[in-house]
């Protein structure tokens, strides 16, 4: 079964959440893009399981599986309240 398909685990909601906070901290407004989505995955997968692990390579292509590819013209808004809908809910 693919990953987007199913729920998330309990580790990488809670990074979904707290990627979906940083973009709506950090220029909501601004356009989401491809690059960024890659790099806060890869950013808070290492800050939570360390550089280099198997952890955070795993969590890293979790959050990529969950996280969706950025439709054109979605703001970091947009695309953090659908993280937080794929996370299960506001915080």
């Amino acid at each position: 079964m693919p990953e987007r398909t199913r729920r998330p685990d309990a580790d990488t909601r809670a990074l979904l959440q707290q990627i979906a906070s940083r973009l709506t901290a950090e220029r909501p407004q601004h356009p989401m893009r491809e690059s960024l989505r890659q790099a806060l995955a890869l950013t808070f997968a290492t800050r939570r399981h360390g550089y280099g692990t198997a952890r955070a390579t795993r969590a890293e292509e979790l959050l990529l599986a969950h996280a969706p590819a950025v439709e054109k013209d979605t703001t970091r808004q947009q695309y953090a309240e659908g993280l937080r809908e794929i996370a299960g809910g506001a915080r």
